[in-house]
């Protein structure tokens, strides 16, 4: 996959310096030589001319379009540098974050300068990180409390100092693995601390998964347990004087007799969107929902997203920006172009295997303006 990396790029001058110095000599010998011909200060034009060389090179360089591979682009700006998008769902960073593999669960730090998601490994997944250091994106890389247990579903508190996540590592180190918990880590002067388990009562021993928070520091989550209607239903747990209460069922405004999971609320729990496969005929096979609070802090009907997100295919773990202006979520979409009753090559075919959008998982993310229209 390549990508044209255009004004935003930061030149790399000594790579063009390697590269054009050689001409520059060239040009300064025969310039020595008609120099000395005219008799005129060669010093002092052997200097004009390299800084004219220079700069010439240097501003080619930088202004023309530069093919380069996505993985070794160069990123700057907010979102990794991505172009904004609009009411269509596009991939967010083809080639650098959704990839041939399996990426989901997009977060961002609360100053935009850190985002986490999960990537699947051979048997397993991890939570991967990307900082931005003055301004340029650095090279994805496991969390440093990533990369033994499976963990996913990274998301922020409110404050940006905790980061929560769900994973199967044991309780007591070098113990078994057990079933999926909420845990999280705390930024600290030296960077994120050890995992620490959220504990009782969120934490049981069935599984927990898809951590949200509103800013007064409620928590939503997603199990199957005695409490459950159905399927896995969707929980949440107030915050009274630093202590998680007794997790409560959303009650059947929101779950049903089959499965609700993977839900983002509003900050200020405006809304909250989840995918379900229980709520009527969608689009494919899980869709995005979404059900807003009436004033009296019930939740609506929810509401299917429409095709603006939702496919044919499988649409789940949806999270806002941040800054409040863009939906992600996560999407195995195909891709769109079919090769009809064409002979595929075995080039082709793995050509197509090993292009973004081969039915494995990947990030999505919409300009969230449209959602208000859908609180009818």
């Amino acid at each position: 996959m390549f990508l044209l990396v255009k004004n935003k790029i930061i030149c790399n001058v000594s790579k063009i310096i390697i590269q054009y110095f050689p001409l520059v000599l060239i040009l300064q010998k025969n310039y020595v030589h008609l120099a000395k011909q005219n008799k005129i200060s060669i010093k002092m034009n052997l200097v004009k001319l390299s800084v004219i060389m220079f700069l010439m090179v240097f501003s080619f360089s930088c202004t023309k379009s530069i093919k380069t591979k996505s993985s070794e682009a160069i990123l700057i700006g907010n979102y990794l540098g991505q172009e904004s998008p609009n009411n269509s769902a596009v991939i967010f960073a083809d080639g650098i974050v959704s990839t041939e593999f399996n990426e989901r669960d997009m977060t961002f730090s609360p100053n935009g300068n850190e985002c986490f998601y999960s990537l699947k490994g051979a048997s397993t997944y991890s939570i991967i990180h990307i900082i931005r250091v003055n301004n340029i994106w650095q090279k994805p890389e496991v969390a440093t409390f990533s990369g033994i247990y499976s963990d996913i579903e990274p998301c922020f508190s409110p404050d940006g100092k905790k980061l929560y996540f769900a994973s199967n590592r044991p309780i007591l180190e070098n113990g078994e693995v057990k079933d999926y918990d909420i845990w999280f880590v705390e930024m600290t002067d030296s960077g994120w601390a050890n995992p620490q388990n959220i504990g009782t009562p969120i934490s049981t021993e069935a599984n927990e998964f898809y951590p949200s928070f509103t800013n007064d520091g409620t928590i939503y989550f997603c199990a199957r347990n005695n409490k459950s209607i159905g399927g896995e239903d969707l929980f949440y747990s107030e915050l009274i004087d630093g202590k998680y209460q007794e997790p409560k069922n959303l009650g059947d405004s929101i779950n049903t007799v089959r499965d609700e999971f993977n839900a983002f609320v509003e900050p200020n729990g405006k809304y909250i969107i989840f995918t379900s496969t229980g709520w009527g005929q969608g689009f494919g096979g899980g869709d995005l929902w979404i059900s807003f609070r009436k004033e009296n802090n019930e939740w609506q009907k929810p509401m299917n997203m429409g095709e603006n997100v939702n496919s044919e295919y499988f649409e789940y773990c949806p999270s806002l920006s941040p800054d409040g202006k863009y939906l992600f979520f996560t999407s195995n979409k195909l891709s769109t172009i079919k090769n009809s009753n064409k002979k595929l090559t075995y080039k082709k075919i793995v050509e197509d295997l090993h292009s973004t959008l081969n039915g494995s998982q990947n990030i999505y993310w919409i300009n969230k303006d449209f959602i208000q229209s859908l609180n009818k």
